[in-house]
C-alpha cells in the first residue's frame, strides 16, 4: 500500500501534555490496519506468537523480540490465528527525538542505536531487532508501563529514567553479539533470497544449496531466528504479497494466488483464511474500506 495512504498514529493525538514518551500495552488482533508513526517506537513482545507486517517484509515474533521501528516505518502485528484464544501481548513505548535532546551524543554517534535512531537509512533492515533471551529487558518494560499508568508523584521524571535505562541496555546488546549473532550473515542470506522466491516452487534444498548450508543446519537457523518452519515462513510471505495485490490491483484472486505459488484454490482459500481470519474477497472489500478512510479530506 502507498506510504500516504496509510493511517498516521499521530503523536500530537496520544502523548499527554509536556512528554515526549507514550506508553501502552496492547493485545494484537486482526481488526487494527497497517499504520504508521510520526515517532519511534519501540515494541517488547511480551507474551504469545505470532507475525509483525514491516513494509512489504513478515517476521516472525515471539516473547522476548524487541524491535525499534524508525519514523515513518509501516507496521502491524498480528496474532497467529483470529481465534481469540490465541493472544500477542505486546508493551509499546512511543517516543520523540526531543527524548534524547538531554543527551546528544548518545546512543554513540556511529553505533548501531544511533542510526537506528537518527539515520535509518543506513541500516540493512526496515528496524532495530533484539532478541531478549535472558528476559533482561522484562522488568524494564513493565516497571515504565506501571509508572506511566498510574501516574503517581513526579511519574515523567520516572518514566524518562526508565526509558534511558531501555535505550541504553539496547546499545549495550549490540556492542556483545553472541556467536550465533556473529554467525548470523548466512541465515540472512537465506532469507533474502526465500523473499525473492517465495512465488516460486522454491524448496528447502535450494535455499539451503544458496547458502551454504546443510539441509538441517538450515532448519534450526531459521526455526532459531524466525520462529517457525520453512514451510509457514512461505506460505506467509505469499499471504502478505496476495493481500498487498489485494488491495493495489484488479486481478482476480485465482490470478493473486497463481502469481504467489498456488494453483489449489481449495488449499489457498483455506490458508488465507487462516491466517487473516477473513476470505479473499472480504479482505478486497474491507481493504478498500480501509483505503477510502486514510485519504485525508479535501
Amino acid at each position: 500500500m502507498p506510504a500516504g495512504l496509510l493511517e498516521v498514529f499521530k503523536s500530537d493525538e496520544r502523548f499527554r501534555s509536556g512528554m515526549n514518551i507514550f506508553v501502552n500495552r496492547a493485545y494484537e488482533a486482526f481488526d487494527i490496519p497497517q499504520h504508521t508513526h510520526d515517532a519511534i517506537e519501540i515494541s517488547y513482545v511480551t507474551e504469545g506468537t505470532g507475525f509483525q507486517f514491516i513494509n512489504d517484509s513478515v517476521v516472525s515474533v515471539r516473547r522476548g523480540d524487541i524491535f525499534l521501528l524508525p519514523i515513518g516505518t509501516s507496521h502491524v502485528y498480528r496474532p497467529p490465528s483470529p481465534e481469540k484464544t490465541r493472544t500477542l501481548g505486546v508493551i509499546n513505548c512511543v517516543f520523540r527525538l526531543e527524548a534524547l535532546a538531554n543527551t546528544p551524543d548518545f546512543p554513540p554517534p556511529g553505533s548501531v542505536l544511533h542510526d537506528a535512531i537518527f539515520s535509518p537509512h543506513q541500516m540493512q533492515l526496515p528496524y532495530f531487532h533484539h532478541y531478549d533471551k535472558d528476559s533482561l529487558f522484562t522488568e524494564l518494560f513493565h516497571s515504565i508501563l506501571t509508572e506511566y499508568r498510574q501516574r503517581q508523584a513526579c511519574y515523567e521524571v520516572v518514566v524518562q529514567g526508565l526509558f534511558m535505562q531501555i535505550i541504553a541496555a539496547l546499545h549495550r546488546s549490540t556492542l556483545t553479539p553472541s556467536a550465533a549473532e556473529r554467525g548470523n550473515d548466512k541465515i540472512l542470506d537465506a532469507i533474502h533470497f526465500i523473499k525473492r522466491h517465495f512465488h516460486e516452487d522454491i524448496t528447502l534444498k535450494q535455499v539451503a544449496e544458496h547458502a551454504y548450508l546443510s539441509v538441517s543446519h538450515l532448519q534450526r537457523l531459521l526455526k532459531q531466528t524466525t520462529g517457525v518452519s520453512f514451510t509457514s515462513y512461505v506460505q506467509h510471505l505469499r499471504v502478505q504479497k496476495c493481500c498487498e495485490l489485494l488491495k493495489s490491483s484488479t486481478m482476480t484472486v485465482q490470478q493473486i494466488a497463481g502469481a504467489v505459488g498456488y494453483q489449489d484454490m481449495k488449499f489457498f482459500h483455506s490458508l488465507f483464511r487462516e491466517r487473516t481470519g477473513m476470505t479473499p474477497q472480504e479482505y478486497r472489500k474491507n481493504g478498500e474500506a480501509e483505503l477510502l478512510r486514510a485519504v485525508p479530506n479535501p
